[in-house]
Protein backbone atom coordinates (compact mmCIF):
# COMPACT_ATOMS: atom_id res chain seq x y z
CA UNK A 1 0.00 0.00 0.00
CA UNK A 2 1.31 3.44 -0.88
CA UNK A 3 2.39 5.55 2.06
CA UNK A 4 -0.39 8.03 2.88
CA UNK A 5 -0.44 11.48 4.37
CA UNK A 6 -1.85 9.94 7.51
CA UNK A 7 1.11 7.55 7.53
CA UNK A 8 3.56 10.41 7.22
CA UNK A 9 2.05 12.00 10.30
CA UNK A 10 2.37 8.77 12.22
CA UNK A 11 5.84 7.69 11.25
CA UNK A 12 7.57 10.57 9.49
CA UNK A 13 8.74 8.07 6.92
CA UNK A 14 8.95 8.12 3.17
CA UNK A 15 6.09 9.37 1.07
CA UNK A 16 6.02 7.30 -2.12
CA UNK A 17 3.01 7.76 -4.33
CA UNK A 18 2.87 11.53 -3.86
CA UNK A 19 2.79 13.83 -6.81
CA UNK A 20 5.48 16.49 -7.02
CA UNK A 21 4.44 19.28 -4.71
CA UNK A 22 4.11 22.88 -5.81
CA UNK A 23 6.91 24.89 -4.13
CA UNK A 24 5.48 26.82 -1.21
CA UNK A 25 6.33 30.29 -2.56
CA UNK A 26 4.76 29.42 -5.90
CA UNK A 27 1.69 28.01 -4.16
CA UNK A 28 0.91 31.29 -2.48
CA UNK A 29 1.58 33.22 -5.66
CA UNK A 30 -0.89 31.05 -7.59
CA UNK A 31 -3.45 31.34 -4.83
CA UNK A 32 -3.16 35.12 -4.89
CA UNK A 33 -3.79 35.23 -8.64
CA UNK A 34 -6.79 32.90 -8.39
CA UNK A 35 -8.28 34.93 -5.56
CA UNK A 36 -9.14 37.63 -8.08
CA UNK A 37 -11.31 35.15 -10.01
CA UNK A 38 -13.71 34.10 -7.26
CA UNK A 39 -14.23 33.69 -3.52
CA UNK A 40 -11.13 34.14 -1.45
CA UNK A 41 -8.76 31.24 -0.78
CA UNK A 42 -8.07 29.79 2.60
CA UNK A 43 -6.35 32.61 4.40
CA UNK A 44 -3.18 32.79 6.46
CA UNK A 45 -3.26 34.22 9.93
CA UNK A 46 -5.61 34.81 12.83
CA UNK A 47 -8.42 36.70 11.09
CA UNK A 48 -11.69 37.54 12.81
CA UNK A 49 -14.56 36.61 10.54
CA UNK A 50 -17.74 36.58 12.60
CA UNK A 51 -20.01 39.38 13.67
CA UNK A 52 -21.06 40.34 17.17
CA UNK A 53 -24.68 40.29 16.02
CA UNK A 54 -24.90 36.50 16.08
CA UNK A 55 -25.31 34.04 18.93
CA UNK A 56 -22.44 31.57 19.48
CA UNK A 57 -23.35 27.90 19.11
CA UNK A 58 -21.49 26.30 22.03
CA UNK A 59 -18.76 23.79 21.20
CA UNK A 60 -17.12 22.06 24.14
CA UNK A 61 -13.95 20.55 22.69
CA UNK A 62 -13.25 21.69 19.11
CA UNK A 63 -10.54 24.34 18.92
CA UNK A 64 -10.44 24.84 15.17
CA UNK A 65 -14.16 25.34 14.56
CA UNK A 66 -16.50 28.10 15.73
CA UNK A 67 -20.20 28.43 14.90
CA UNK A 68 -22.40 31.49 15.22
CA UNK A 69 -26.15 31.57 14.66
CA UNK A 70 -27.62 34.55 12.79
CA UNK A 71 -31.11 35.22 11.47
CA UNK A 72 -31.49 32.64 8.71
CA UNK A 73 -27.87 31.56 8.51
CA UNK A 74 -24.91 30.23 10.47
CA UNK A 75 -21.38 31.57 10.17
CA UNK A 76 -18.76 28.84 10.53
CA UNK A 77 -15.14 29.76 11.00
CA UNK A 78 -12.55 27.08 10.34
CA UNK A 79 -8.99 27.67 11.48
CA UNK A 80 -6.17 25.16 11.86
CA UNK A 81 -2.41 24.74 11.53
CA UNK A 82 -1.62 22.89 8.30
CA UNK A 83 1.78 21.35 7.63
CA UNK A 84 3.86 21.12 4.50
CA UNK A 85 5.77 17.99 3.54
CA UNK A 86 8.68 19.06 5.72
CA UNK A 87 6.48 19.40 8.79
CA UNK A 88 6.44 23.22 8.94
CA UNK A 89 3.01 24.49 9.96
CA UNK A 90 1.07 27.60 9.08
CA UNK A 91 -2.42 28.58 10.14
CA UNK A 92 -5.17 28.43 7.55
CA UNK A 93 -8.54 30.14 8.05
CA UNK A 94 -11.78 29.93 6.12
CA UNK A 95 -15.26 31.32 6.65
CA UNK A 96 -18.56 29.78 5.58
CA UNK A 97 -22.04 31.26 5.51
CA UNK A 98 -24.47 28.34 5.81
CA UNK A 99 -27.64 29.80 4.33
CA UNK A 100 -31.03 28.21 5.02
CA UNK A 101 -33.72 27.76 2.37
CA UNK A 102 -34.67 30.87 0.43
CA UNK A 103 -33.06 33.34 2.82
CA UNK A 104 -31.05 36.06 1.09
CA UNK A 105 -27.32 36.00 1.68
CA UNK A 106 -25.97 38.71 3.98
CA UNK A 107 -23.63 41.31 2.47
CA UNK A 108 -20.24 39.67 2.01
CA UNK A 109 -18.35 42.66 3.30
CA UNK A 110 -16.21 43.40 6.29
CA UNK A 111 -15.73 40.27 8.36
CA UNK A 112 -17.46 38.17 5.67
CA UNK A 113 -15.59 39.58 2.68
CA UNK A 114 -13.92 36.22 1.86
CA UNK A 115 -16.77 33.98 3.02
CA UNK A 116 -18.07 31.07 0.95
CA UNK A 117 -21.87 30.81 0.83
CA UNK A 118 -23.28 27.29 1.13
CA UNK A 119 -27.02 26.78 0.70
CA UNK A 120 -28.10 24.13 3.17
CA UNK A 121 -29.11 21.42 3.43
CA UNK A 122 -26.88 20.20 0.63
CA UNK A 123 -28.27 17.38 -1.51
CA UNK A 124 -25.10 16.22 -3.29
CA UNK A 125 -21.63 15.97 -1.75
CA UNK A 126 -18.10 15.17 -2.88
CA UNK A 127 -15.35 14.22 -0.42
CA UNK A 128 -11.69 13.30 -0.86
CA UNK A 129 -11.19 11.93 2.65
CA UNK A 130 -12.45 8.83 4.46
CA UNK A 131 -13.04 10.62 7.77
CA UNK A 132 -15.46 13.05 6.14
CA UNK A 133 -17.23 10.08 4.58
CA UNK A 134 -17.51 8.54 8.04
CA UNK A 135 -19.14 11.69 9.44
CA UNK A 136 -21.74 11.49 6.67
CA UNK A 137 -22.27 7.77 7.18
CA UNK A 138 -22.75 8.26 10.92
CA UNK A 139 -25.45 10.83 10.17
CA UNK A 140 -27.14 8.49 7.69
CA UNK A 141 -26.58 10.70 4.64
CA UNK A 142 -23.82 8.86 2.78
CA UNK A 143 -26.35 8.31 -0.03
CA UNK A 144 -25.79 11.98 -0.93
CA UNK A 145 -22.21 11.30 -2.01
CA UNK A 146 -21.60 11.76 -5.74
CA UNK A 147 -17.79 11.64 -5.62
CA UNK A 148 -15.25 10.08 -3.22
CA UNK A 149 -11.52 9.56 -3.18
CA UNK A 150 -11.59 6.00 -4.48
CA UNK A 151 -12.51 2.47 -3.45
CA UNK A 152 -11.34 2.59 0.19
CA UNK A 153 -14.67 3.44 1.86
CA UNK A 154 -15.42 1.28 4.89
CA UNK A 155 -19.12 1.82 4.21
CA UNK A 156 -19.88 -1.12 1.92
CA UNK A 157 -22.71 0.61 0.04
CA UNK A 158 -20.52 3.61 -0.79
CA UNK A 159 -17.64 1.38 -1.88
CA UNK A 160 -19.90 -0.66 -4.14
CA UNK A 161 -21.48 2.43 -5.69
CA UNK A 162 -18.01 3.76 -6.45
CA UNK A 163 -16.99 0.42 -7.94
CA UNK A 164 -20.03 0.50 -10.24
CA UNK A 165 -19.31 4.07 -11.29
CA UNK A 166 -22.40 5.57 -9.67
CA UNK A 167 -20.04 7.60 -7.50
CA UNK A 168 -17.09 9.29 -9.21
CA UNK A 169 -13.51 8.89 -7.97
CA UNK A 170 -11.50 12.09 -7.52
CA UNK A 171 -8.41 10.84 -5.68
CA UNK A 172 -7.70 10.70 -1.96
CA UNK A 173 -6.11 13.67 -0.21
CA UNK A 174 -3.04 11.65 0.85
CA UNK A 175 -2.12 10.79 -2.74
CA UNK A 176 -2.91 13.68 -5.09
CA UNK A 177 -4.91 16.89 -5.37
CA UNK A 178 -8.53 16.25 -6.35
CA UNK A 179 -9.48 15.71 -9.99
CA UNK A 180 -11.22 19.00 -10.75
CA UNK A 181 -12.47 17.83 -14.16
CA UNK A 182 -14.48 15.08 -12.48
CA UNK A 183 -15.82 17.48 -9.86
CA UNK A 184 -16.93 19.95 -12.52
CA UNK A 185 -18.70 17.16 -14.37
CA UNK A 186 -20.53 16.00 -11.22
CA UNK A 187 -21.29 19.51 -9.88
CA UNK A 188 -21.81 18.60 -6.22
CA UNK A 189 -23.59 21.10 -3.99
CA UNK A 190 -20.48 21.04 -1.83
CA UNK A 191 -16.98 19.57 -2.07
CA UNK A 192 -15.52 18.59 1.32
CA UNK A 193 -11.81 19.02 0.73
CA UNK A 194 -9.35 17.67 3.24
CA UNK A 195 -6.51 20.19 3.06
CA UNK A 196 -3.74 17.92 4.27
CA UNK A 197 -0.79 19.80 2.81
CA UNK A 198 0.02 23.46 2.22
CA UNK A 199 0.91 22.65 -1.39
CA UNK A 200 -2.80 21.93 -2.02
CA UNK A 201 -3.81 25.53 -1.23
CA UNK A 202 -3.78 26.69 -4.88
CA UNK A 203 -5.93 23.70 -5.87
CA UNK A 204 -8.60 24.76 -3.40
CA UNK A 205 -8.50 28.30 -4.79
CA UNK A 206 -8.70 27.06 -8.36
CA UNK A 207 -11.69 24.84 -7.53
CA UNK A 208 -13.52 27.88 -6.19
CA UNK A 209 -12.51 29.97 -9.19
CA UNK A 210 -14.09 27.30 -11.39
CA UNK A 211 -17.39 27.68 -9.55
CA UNK A 212 -17.21 24.79 -7.10
CA UNK A 213 -18.43 25.31 -3.54
CA UNK A 214 -15.53 24.06 -1.44
CA UNK A 215 -15.51 23.49 2.32
CA UNK A 216 -12.03 22.71 3.68
CA UNK A 217 -12.12 20.26 6.58
CA UNK A 218 -9.71 20.27 9.51
CA UNK A 219 -11.21 17.79 11.95
CA UNK A 220 -8.10 15.61 11.96
CA UNK A 221 -5.91 18.56 12.94
CA UNK A 222 -7.69 18.87 16.29
CA UNK A 223 -5.36 18.03 19.18
CA UNK A 224 -7.95 15.97 21.13
CA UNK A 225 -10.09 13.05 20.08
CA UNK A 226 -13.27 14.70 21.36
CA UNK A 227 -12.37 17.86 19.47
CA UNK A 228 -12.13 15.83 16.28
CA UNK A 229 -15.46 14.14 16.86
CA UNK A 230 -17.22 17.42 17.63
CA UNK A 231 -16.81 18.44 13.98
CA UNK A 232 -19.89 16.30 13.40
CA UNK A 233 -21.78 19.47 14.34
CA UNK A 234 -20.59 21.15 11.12
CA UNK A 235 -21.56 18.12 9.04
CA UNK A 236 -24.98 18.20 10.68
CA UNK A 237 -25.49 21.85 9.74
CA UNK A 238 -24.39 21.20 6.16
CA UNK A 239 -26.78 18.29 5.70
CA UNK A 240 -29.76 19.46 7.74
CA UNK A 241 -29.15 16.80 10.39
CA UNK A 242 -27.88 19.13 13.09
CA UNK A 243 -30.25 17.74 15.74
CA UNK A 244 -29.00 14.22 15.04
CA UNK A 245 -25.39 15.46 15.07
CA UNK A 246 -25.89 17.00 18.50
CA UNK A 247 -27.42 13.78 19.82
CA UNK A 248 -24.54 11.68 18.46
CA UNK A 249 -21.91 13.91 19.98
CA UNK A 250 -23.71 14.06 23.33
CA UNK A 251 -23.72 10.25 23.29
CA UNK A 252 -20.00 10.14 22.48
CA UNK A 253 -19.14 12.53 25.29
CA UNK A 254 -21.36 10.69 27.78
CA UNK A 255 -19.81 7.35 26.88
CA UNK A 256 -16.29 8.75 27.23
CA UNK A 257 -17.05 10.24 30.64
CA UNK A 258 -18.56 6.95 31.83
CA UNK A 259 -15.57 4.91 30.63
CA UNK A 260 -13.10 7.25 32.31
CA UNK A 261 -15.08 7.05 35.55
CA UNK A 262 -15.05 3.24 35.48
CA UNK A 263 -11.24 3.05 35.36
CA UNK A 264 -10.60 5.80 37.89
CA UNK A 265 -8.48 4.56 40.78
CA UNK A 266 -7.60 1.22 39.18
CA UNK A 267 -4.00 0.04 38.65
CA UNK A 268 -2.45 1.45 35.48
CA UNK A 269 -0.86 -1.27 33.34
CA UNK A 270 2.19 -0.31 31.32
CA UNK A 271 1.47 -0.10 27.59
CA UNK A 272 3.99 -0.05 24.78
CA UNK A 273 2.44 1.30 21.57
CA UNK A 274 5.13 0.71 18.97
CA UNK A 275 4.99 -1.20 15.72
CA UNK A 276 8.04 -2.48 13.80
CA UNK A 277 9.19 -0.38 10.87
CA UNK A 278 11.86 -2.70 9.54
CA UNK A 279 15.44 -3.38 10.69
CA UNK A 280 15.87 -1.91 14.19
CA UNK A 281 13.30 0.87 13.86
CA UNK A 282 9.97 1.17 15.64
CA UNK A 283 7.20 3.74 15.29
CA UNK A 284 5.97 4.67 18.76
CA UNK A 285 2.85 6.65 19.68
CA UNK A 286 4.16 9.18 22.17
CA UNK A 287 1.69 12.10 22.35
CA UNK A 288 -1.48 13.60 20.96
CA UNK A 289 -5.04 12.37 20.65
CA UNK A 290 -4.03 8.76 20.04
CA UNK A 291 -1.81 8.60 23.11
CA UNK A 292 -4.65 10.05 25.20
CA UNK A 293 -6.63 6.83 24.73
CA UNK A 294 -4.09 4.98 26.88
CA UNK A 295 -4.23 7.47 29.74
CA UNK A 296 -8.01 7.87 29.62
CA UNK A 297 -8.48 4.08 29.63
CA UNK A 298 -6.45 3.79 32.82
CA UNK A 299 -3.05 2.83 31.45
CA UNK A 300 0.49 4.18 31.37
CA UNK A 301 2.09 4.96 28.02
CA UNK A 302 5.67 3.83 28.52
CA UNK A 303 6.87 5.93 25.57
CA UNK A 304 4.98 9.10 26.52
CA UNK A 305 6.57 12.41 25.56
CA UNK A 306 5.61 15.97 26.42
CA UNK A 307 2.68 17.33 24.45
CA UNK A 308 3.80 19.56 21.60
CA UNK A 309 1.29 20.66 18.92
CA UNK A 310 4.17 21.35 16.54
CA UNK A 311 5.31 17.72 16.55
CA UNK A 312 3.83 14.52 15.18
CA UNK A 313 2.06 12.13 17.59
CA UNK A 314 4.58 9.40 16.73
CA UNK A 315 8.35 9.15 16.77
CA UNK A 316 10.66 6.61 15.17
CA UNK A 317 12.89 5.03 17.80
CA UNK A 318 15.58 2.36 17.86
CA UNK A 319 15.43 -1.05 19.48
CA UNK A 320 17.79 0.26 22.15
CA UNK A 321 15.06 2.69 23.24
CA UNK A 322 12.55 -0.13 23.61
CA UNK A 323 14.62 -2.73 25.45
CA UNK A 324 14.71 -0.96 28.87
CA UNK A 325 10.90 -1.08 28.87
CA UNK A 326 10.63 -4.85 28.46
CA UNK A 327 9.83 -5.78 32.07
CA UNK A 328 7.40 -2.85 32.49
CA UNK A 329 5.38 -3.68 29.39
CA UNK A 330 2.18 -5.39 30.41
CA UNK A 331 0.54 -4.99 26.98
CA UNK A 332 2.06 -4.31 23.59
CA UNK A 333 0.17 -2.56 20.80
CA UNK A 334 2.39 -3.92 18.07
CA UNK A 335 0.02 -4.28 15.11
CA UNK A 336 -0.61 -1.64 12.44
CA UNK A 337 -1.26 -1.63 8.70
CA UNK A 338 2.14 0.02 8.21
CA UNK A 339 4.07 -2.54 10.26
CA UNK A 340 7.16 -4.08 8.67
CA UNK A 341 8.35 -7.18 10.59
CA UNK A 342 11.73 -6.82 12.28
CA UNK A 343 14.70 -8.76 10.93
CA UNK A 344 14.98 -11.03 13.96
CA UNK A 345 13.36 -12.06 17.22
CA UNK A 346 16.04 -10.95 19.67
CA UNK A 347 14.24 -7.76 20.68
CA UNK A 348 10.83 -9.46 20.72
CA UNK A 349 11.99 -12.34 22.90
CA UNK A 350 13.26 -9.87 25.50
CA UNK A 351 9.68 -8.83 26.26
CA UNK A 352 7.54 -10.98 28.55
CA UNK A 353 4.50 -9.43 26.84
CA UNK A 354 5.68 -10.96 23.56
CA UNK A 355 6.39 -14.36 25.06
CA UNK A 356 3.03 -14.41 26.87
CA UNK A 357 1.07 -13.22 23.84
CA UNK A 358 -0.19 -9.96 25.33
CA UNK A 359 -0.21 -8.38 21.89
CA UNK A 360 -2.78 -6.19 20.13
CA UNK A 361 -3.26 -4.32 16.88
CA UNK A 362 -5.52 -1.53 15.64
CA UNK A 363 -6.80 -3.39 12.56
CA UNK A 364 -9.97 -4.88 13.99
CA UNK A 365 -12.11 -3.11 11.39
CA UNK A 366 -9.93 -3.72 8.34
CA UNK A 367 -10.65 -5.40 5.03
CA UNK A 368 -7.15 -6.31 3.85
CA UNK A 369 -8.34 -7.58 0.48
CA UNK A 370 -9.94 -4.19 -0.21
CA UNK A 371 -7.16 -2.15 1.46
CA UNK A 372 -9.86 -0.61 3.66
CA UNK A 373 -9.07 0.38 7.24
CA UNK A 374 -11.72 1.95 9.44
CA UNK A 375 -9.13 3.05 11.98
CA UNK A 376 -8.63 6.02 9.62
CA UNK A 377 -12.34 6.65 9.14
CA UNK A 378 -14.97 5.85 11.79
CA UNK A 379 -12.44 5.68 14.62
CA UNK A 380 -12.03 9.47 14.32
CA UNK A 381 -15.79 10.01 14.42
CA UNK A 382 -16.51 7.56 17.29
CA UNK A 383 -13.66 7.89 19.80
CA UNK A 384 -15.95 6.47 22.48
CA UNK A 385 -15.84 3.14 20.66
CA UNK A 386 -12.04 3.36 20.49
CA UNK A 387 -11.77 4.21 24.19
CA UNK A 388 -14.04 1.28 24.97
CA UNK A 389 -11.59 -1.01 23.17
CA UNK A 390 -8.68 0.38 25.17
CA UNK A 391 -10.59 -0.15 28.43
CA UNK A 392 -11.32 -3.73 27.43
CA UNK A 393 -7.65 -4.30 26.55
CA UNK A 394 -6.36 -2.80 29.80
CA UNK A 395 -9.13 -3.96 32.16
CA UNK A 396 -10.84 -6.99 30.57
CA UNK A 397 -13.18 -7.54 33.48
CA UNK A 398 -14.84 -4.15 33.03
CA UNK A 399 -16.27 -4.72 29.56
CA UNK A 400 -18.03 -7.69 28.00
CA UNK A 401 -18.59 -5.97 24.66
CA UNK A 402 -16.49 -7.28 21.76
CA UNK A 403 -13.56 -5.32 20.38
CA UNK A 404 -14.22 -3.05 17.44
CA UNK A 405 -10.99 -1.38 16.29
CA UNK A 406 -8.43 -3.18 18.46
CA UNK A 407 -7.91 -6.93 18.35
CA UNK A 408 -5.66 -9.49 20.05
CA UNK A 409 -2.78 -10.70 17.88
CA UNK A 410 -0.76 -13.88 17.85
CA UNK A 411 3.03 -13.83 17.59
CA UNK A 412 4.43 -12.93 14.16
CA UNK A 413 1.15 -11.30 13.11
CA UNK A 414 1.36 -7.53 12.83
CA UNK A 415 -1.83 -6.62 10.94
Amino acid sequence: MACRRRCAKRCGGCRPGWTTAVPLVAAFAIAAVLAACGPGPVETGDTTTTSDAGTPIPLRHARYLTLQQHDGYVVAQLRAPVADQGGARETRSDTLVLLSGGVDAPPLTGALRHATVVRVPVATIAANNGVDEAFLSTLGVSNRLVAVGGLRSYDAATRERARRGEIAQIGYNWHTPPNLDVLIARQPDVFLMRLSDLAQTPVLARARALGLTVVPTFAEEEPTYLGRAEWIRLFGLLTGTDAAASRVFDEIETNVDALKARVAGRPKPGVLWAYPNGADRWVATVRGAEAAFIADAGGTNLMARAEDPARWPTETVSSEALLPLADRTGLWLIGDIHAVPPRGRAVLDAFPAWRLGRLYGNTGRSLPGEDVHDWYQTAVVRPDWVLGDFVKMLHPGLRSEPFRFLKPLSQDVYQ
